[in-house]
């Protein structure tokens, strides 16, 4: 099932800096701040929680 990250509380926007996952210019931040695509944020996150599977 895709990962599907709920950035409605504390996520914000800013002047488009590079993505820390693309490199492409993104003006979403993360809640924590960091300039990423949502949708950059949430294929990270998939691969994350399936090498966690494999590890397992």
């Amino acid at each position: 099932m895709p990962t599907s990250l709920d950035w409605t509380r504390g996520a914000g926007a800013g002047e488009p800096v590079p993505c820390v996952i693309c490199g492409q210019p993104a003006i979403c931040r993360s809640p924590k701040g960091t300039p990423v695509h949502k949708v950059c944020a949430e294929m990270w996150t998939e691969q994350q929680e399936q090498t966690r599977k494999a590890v397992a």
